[in-house]
């Protein structure tokens, strides 16, 4: 009897220890000043460079603006504010990720895209099992039609 219920329990209880230790997983700590540092390094625009963000640039522009947002970090402003001032000096081509108008154009582009792609796959494969239906539908009939010894022979040239 207890063995019934522990084996009735197990599968909740796996699932329970499971999500609670999923849930401790997913806490994380608060990212370092460092870590800070280089992500947004890695969310800038190297001025000088064709496309390379700050962190991955070796110009010695992009170490500047590095060297400066680490001092911009260390003093406490917040990543927004960083940001920011950035995008003031800069113009808004300092973000590698399109913010504004535009930016949710070309984040939602590829989506919309992707939702267009897949209705018009579902409405192909509804078409071709519909004429598959009716294709099936007319084989049946040619087969009760060979059986039946008037392959050839339409109802008219049956009648006499």
């Amino acid at each position: 009897m207890i063995r019934g219920r522990l084996r009735r329990l197990l599968p909740g209880l796996v699932i329970v220890v499971a999500a609670g230790g999923l849930a401790l997983a997913s806490r994380t700590a608060p990212p370092t000043p460092a870590e800070r540092a280089q992500h947004l390094d890695a969310e800038l625009r190297c001025p000088v460079c064709q496309g390379l963000s700050v962190a991955d640039s070796p110009s010695s522009t992009a170490r500047a603006i590095a060297d400066d947002v680490a001092r911009r970090v260390a003093a406490g402003q917040s990543d927004t504010r960083i940001r920011q001032y950035y995008v003031d000096r800069y113009g808004p081509g300092i973000l590698l990720a399109p913010s504004g108008a535009p930016g949710a154009v070309a984040l939602a582009l590829p989506l919309l895209l992707a939702g267009v792609a897949a209705a018009g796959l579902f409405l192909a494969l509804r078409r071709g099992r519909h004429r598959a239906r009716r294709a099936d539908a007319d084989d049946e009939q040619l087969v009760a039609r060979l059986r039946a010894g008037t392959a050839g022979t339409t109802d008219e040239e049956r009648a006499p």
